[in-house]
């Protein structure tokens, strides 16, 4: 194995054979790696591709979600793990039913993990058990819905006179 680029099969074979239980199914497609997994081992699957000295996925690059209405399972949340020693990256899917909405978070494995998994819960409403700090971090708090749900209104912004301008630097345009 090159340490500046790992085999994608020899990535994948270790994975296959180390978390076999908790992948669903797997593919290399275009050269990268994709596996989707149980959400429930997700928190173990992100402990062993940190801590698997083969592989060694020191970084979460990336967190997001997506919506698929007409799937059983429709929410889908991707994770883009890298591996700076191999130069090599994989994604990890999780799937849901819009009625289960909690994930295990990685704040506790990946820092970066924090403000990711905060996103998604203010964009999808989807909750990470045991993240430190989940709140909204786009919308404001009092924000009724999660805007990239299919189903979410797409009128359902508020009128502009309906909205607080209380923000810190405020001026009225008709005072410019």
């Amino acid at each position: 194995m090159n340490s500046d680029n790992m085999d994608v099969m020899f990535a994948l074979t270790v994975i296959k054979e180390s978390m076999s239980k908790s992948i669903i199914v797997s593919d290399a497609i275009n050269g990268d790696v994709h596996i989707q997994i149980k959400k429930e081992d997700l928190l173990e699957f992100a402990v062993f591709l940190k801590t698997d000295s083969r592989l060694e996925f020191d970084m979460l690059s990336d967190l997001f979600a997506v919506d698929y209405p007409k799937k059983t399972e429709r929410i889908e949340v991707i994770y883009n793990f890298y591996s700076i020693k191999n130069n090599f990256r994989v994604f990890i899917k999780a799937a849901s039913k819009a009625d289960e909405t909690e994930y295990p978070s990685l704040t506790s494995v990946y820092n970066s993990a924090d403000w990711f998994e905060r996103e998604v819960y203010d964009m999808f409403g989807l909750k990470f058990k045991n993240h430190p700090d989940l709140k909204r971090i786009l919308n404001p708090d009092d924000w009724d819905g999660h805007p990239l749900l299919k189903d979410y209104p797409l009128r359902k912004r508020p009128e502009p006179e309906e909205i607080k301008m209380d923000a810190p630097g405020y001026i009225e345009l008709e005072k410019i």
